[in-house]
């Protein structure tokens, strides 16, 4: 008996130091040609340049990689310059032991603009890449001329991992699990299939960046990030930003909660959201014609690649092909009947869009806007959210399913999550219908004081 304890204790200690070494392993780029990479911060970083116009930095989020942008990055290249890169620790990049989380992320982002001499540029940013953008716009005013944020975690508790993925975060048995996946795709796969919410959106690419990080820079990366986020403190920051943003959700988001955008909302002083139906943690993928559409008309302001994008989302081979500037200007209007239309948010001068054939009784503003929108047309307009002077209503568009009907068009609470019954109102994953017999719960203090 003493025997077989002895055995077990040993290959309990073999599998310990196993795990600590593997959880200290780095990785250099072995050669690095200079057209592909650059040494910041200490590292070689890789990254990509192509298109023509003014500037959009492309940035990543946790266990992905600059690939993650091909689809939206062939777009805007018809009009921008599109500069990605794979961040510290992922994708082609150097993975050093430590220098990871936010504030890290930042300067790396910092660095590379300086290196290319960008200014007041477009900055696009998913999950943890998308906090790092909002460090880099408030420590850097000159550098962030807009600002669009997907599936972007305000606070550590938004954030959260399907089972087998979480036990790879863990302290000194998580680099092994991890070291598994790298090298066993299936168990990959079952790692990233809650990102989405069709598995046949699941990328090739989505699988293989998973496998190419390190133990040291998945973990460190996440837990860093879940200390700065802690308590709001980013969100406090994020105050002081000025430049219009766009915060993009997905509405069976899995890794980090929707309802991320209501605080990215109150934040920020300048924004507009937009949430995407049938999209999980990475609309860019699932929703590609939506999310490209919304994105080229925030920067460009011109409504009307919206109008052009179709509510089904294109093929993979499809992604890039919109309507060029020729054809958008023959491009027919759309109504609500017309199902091209998509499905979206848009909020201007502190509303949301009416629905089609609302009354100008309804929505008083309307009437201004159409003159507004007549005198500067190809602008976009933004709402201040820190306005006091008037209430703020929020109004949702939807799509009609019966011929005639012009929809619902009622004020809303404040949070723009909570739509009436009528609405199709939006449930958090892990609230569930209750029964008639069940009290109705109490809502949320207003977070206001109104």
């Amino acid at each position: 008996m003493s025997t077989v304890i002895i055995v077990v204790v040993l290959l309990v200690g073999v599998l310990v130091a196993a795990s600590v070494a593997l959880g200290r392993r780095t990785d250099e780029v072995d050669s690095a040609p200079d057209t592909e990479y650059l040494e910041l911060e200490g590292s070689w970083i890789r990254y990509r340049v192509f298109g023509g116009g003014p500037p959009v930095l492309l940035v990543h989020g946790w266990l992905s990689s600059g690939r993650i942008w091909e689809r939206l990055a062939n777009r805007l290249a018809q009009r921008f310059t599109v500069y990605s890169l794979d961040l510290s620790g992922f994708g082609e990049s150097d993975k050093p032991i430590s220098g990871y989380g936010v504030r890290y992320g930042s300067r790396l982002l910092y660095a590379f603009c300086a290196h290319f001499g960008l200014a007041r540029s477009a900055v696009v940013g998913h999950d943890i890449g998308g906090a790092m953008a909002v460090k880099l716009a408030a420590d850097h005013p000159d550098v962030v001329g807009r600002l669009v944020l997907v599936a972007t975690p305000a606070d550590e508790d938004q954030m959260d991992l399907p089972t087998l993925l979480w036990l790879s975060t863990l302290p000194v048995i998580g680099p092994l699990f991890y070291t598994l996946g790298r090298y066993i795709r299936p168990l990959r796969q079952l790692w990233m299939r809650p990102f989405v919410s069709d598995p046949d959106d699941l990328t090739e690419e989505v699988i293989d960046d998973a496998g190419m990080a390190t133990p040291a820079s998945v973990t460190k990366t996440l837990s860093v990030a879940r200390r700065e986020l802690a308590r709001g403190r980013l969100v406090r920051q994020a105050g002081i930003i000025k430049v219009p943003v766009l915060v993009i959700v997905g509405e069976e988001d899995q890794i980090v909660d929707p309802q991320a955008a209501s605080e990215w909302a109150r934040a920020l002083p300048t924004v507009e959201v937009v949430l995407t139906e049938d999209a999980g943690h990475l609309p860019m993928l699932e929703r590609t014609g939506e999310f490209n559409a919304q994105v080229l008309a925030f920067l460009t302001g011109d409504g009307r690649y919206l109008d052009a994008v179709a509510e089904e989302p294109l093929h993979e081979e499809d992604a890039g092909e919109f309507l060029d500037d020729t054809e958008r200007d023959e491009a027919p209007e759309t109504s609500a009947e017309d199902p091209t239309t998509p499905n979206v948010i848009r909020k201007r001068r502190g509303r949301y869009d009416a629905p089609e054939g609302t009354s100008s009784e309804e929505d008083p503003e309307a009437r201004d806007g159409e003159s507004d929108d007549a005198n500067n047309a190809g602008r976009q307009a933004f709402s201040s959210n820190g306005s006091e002077d008037r209430p703020r209503v929020h109004r949702r568009r939807v799509n009609p399913t019966d011929e005639g009907d012009e929809g619902p068009s009622s004020e809303v609470p404040e949070d723009i999550f909570q739509w009436p019954e009528a609405w199709k109102e939006f449930r958090p994953r892990d609230q569930r219908p209750r029964r008639p017999d069940q009290e109705e719960p109490e809502g949320p203090d207003d977070p206001d004081g109104r």
